[in-house]
């Protein structure tokens, strides 16, 4: 068999497949040299209209090995979706003439031309006077070779840009043990890693990384946590030489945790995977100095959790004993991605989705306010780059906005999810229309209902609260709390799932008012489109 070579001897040969960033992740990558690798603080512009400027600063710079700039600096970007694209300079005809202007305005006294195109020193040589002529004083370029080079180089900007990893030879920059292990945090991905993109919650989770060797994500169901957990696995992998270990509980991390090696150590669901696990919860609490030990000797440690789990195991975690479970902690708000956030992945679940060329032609024109639509989430972003979840899709604003705004089937595999003291929380708000004036008073009837369901009245209490934000919301009407679903359609979802269950139908019939039991009921006819009730001579 023959011997893997040596990833030294190759590390000046490894290139990335720079092409199939996306035009919008390529400029971001720039960014992030400028930014993080050389040290400037950029103005980043991500819209269509930039005037000709990707990114933009003012003042000094010393770069390393370099003579000293200084004034007005314009960045600027030329992306080609080509695997193996040579720059012309007749492409730069419009940014040439883009130059100028901004040149006049006293905007570009440096000008950086980043691409993923090939640049030979000739055609670099012909630049370099064109842009000087309109008024640039001084030029630099940067073709495939060189950023290629960057990022070889860069472990740090491999970690800031995590999709890097997915194009390019690890094999070349990792060691055998490392490589192997990387392999297999992104064949778990699939092709989610594909579509990853950086949001400020991963931002924040290197950052806790980095300062304190420990982050705990929090976040709903779906919302992009484990992705991170990989990319950040990956990163772990580069920068420090970690091992990364992922692990399922506090016994396996004192099984595990090796104060002679490097370790990463990733928790997915730390305190109960569905549901609040108590004894889990109590296992960390008896190792919490063993954690400090390991991260004082260069450990890392990511655990995961949905936000209504974390929120009933604070109230048994010791956190004065591990201060980092609450100083540490990065919370993913779906509703709180930024327009560009929110572009970047429905175009990356949109564009590198299986989706026939037809769907995504038809769709397209579509995109820029399913975006802004006020249900967006990634989640429903992957499902429509899925031709299974778009089966009997309508492509016009009536069909995608109803599957953007009642997204049932996504809803009922939420709900089916979570633990069964949860769900009877929402049965009892179903069985009350919708809504119910806080605090809860139950009665006897739906006391009945809850232990039907297996929970009891105080474990639904106490489940409310958790639910709190994600699946209902705790709000004020006419100076009154008022318990009711975060939104409407999760009503729709939990009467798709219970109306299947003839020991729950006390609960859909509590819970559906009169005009639409009249469209959902029976006689002994189960083929009727939208019954959901079917009346025996039983009954």
């Amino acid at each position: 068999m023959k011997k893997k070579p040596s990833p030294k001897v190759q590390a000046n040969e490894v290139n990335y497949e720079l092409h199939s960033l996306g035009w919008k992740a390529f400029q971001d990558l720039c960014v992030t040299i400028v930014g993080q690798i050389w040290g400037q603080t950029v103005q980043s512009f991500h819209d269509s209209n930039d005037g000709g400027r990707d990114g933009a600063f003012h003042g000094k710079w010393a770069g390393k090995g370099r003579k000293q700039y200084e004034g007005t600096f314009t960045m600027q970007c030329k992306f080609t979706r080509e695997a193996k694209a040579t720059l012309k300079s007749s492409a730069l005809k419009d940014e040439i003439v883009k130059a100028k202007r901004i040149a006049c305005n006293g905007l570009a006294d440096n000008y950086f031309l980043f691409t993923n195109a090939k640049l030979t020193g000739k055609t670099e040589e012909i630049l370099r006077k064109k842009f000087k002529a309109v008024g640039v004083k001084q030029f630099s370029a940067y073709g495939f070779e060189r950023i290629s080079q960057l990022i070889r180089e860069n472990a740090k900007l491999r970690m800031l840009v995590p999709r890097i990893y997915g194009l390019g030879d690890l094999s070349q920059i990792l060691d055998e043990r490392a490589y192997s292990q990387s392999q297999e945090i992104l064949s778990s991905m699939g092709h989610d890693f594909d579509k990853f993109v950086i949001t400020d919650a991963y931002h924040k989770s290197c950052k806790a990384v980095i300062e304190h060797g420990f982050v705990l994500l929090l976040g709903d169901p779906a919302c992009g946590k484990s992705t991170i957990a990989a990319a950040l696995s990956l990163a772990a992998l580069d920068n420090w030489g970690c091992s990364t270990i992922k692990i399922r509980n506090a016994p396996d991390f004192t099984t595990h945790w090796n104060p002679n090696e490097k370790q990463f150590f990733w928790v997915d669901d730390a305190f109960g995977v569905t549901q609040f696990d108590q004894n889990s919860t109590s296992d960390w609490n008896r190792i919490f100095a063993d954690m400090h030990a390991a991260i004082k000797k260069g450990t890392k440690i990511l655990f995961t959790s949905r936000n209504y789990i974390y929120y009933s195991a604070r109230n048994y975690l010791k956190e004065s004993a591990f201060p980092l479970m609450k100083e540490s902690q990065v919370v993913i708000h779906v509703e709180d991605l930024s327009q560009a956030e929110r572009e970047q992945i429905l175009y990356n679940h949109i564009r590198l989705g299986s989706q026939t060329k037809d769907f995504k032609k038809t769709v397209k024109s579509f995109l820029p306010s399913l975006s802004s639509h006020k249900n967006f989430s990634p989640e429903i972003a992957r499902r429509l780059g899925n031709p299974i979840f778009t089966k009997n899709l309508s492509i016009n604003n009536y069909g995608l906005d109803n599957f953007f705004a009642k997204p049932i089937k996504y809803l009922i595999d939420v709900i089916q999810s979570i633990d069964v003291h949860s769900r009877a929380a929402l049965a009892l708000l179903f069985m009350n229309g919708g809504t119910m004036p806080s605090p809860i008073e139950m009665s006897p009837n739906e006391g009945k209902a809850i232990v039907a369901i297996g929970s009891t009245a105080s474990l639904v209490l106490s489940s409310i609260s958790h639910l709190n934000g994600s699946l209902l919301m705790n709000t004020v009407t006419d100076g009154n709390h008022t318990w009711r679903f975060k939104h409407p359609t999760i009503r729709d979802a939990f009467a798709e799932i219970i109306h299947n269950n003839p020991e729950l139908l006390d609960i859909y019939l509590a819970g559906t008012n009169i005009e639409k039991l009249y469209t959902e009921v029976s006689c002994g006819k189960v083929d009727l489109e939208g019954v959901k009730v079917i009346v025996l001579k039983s009954i």
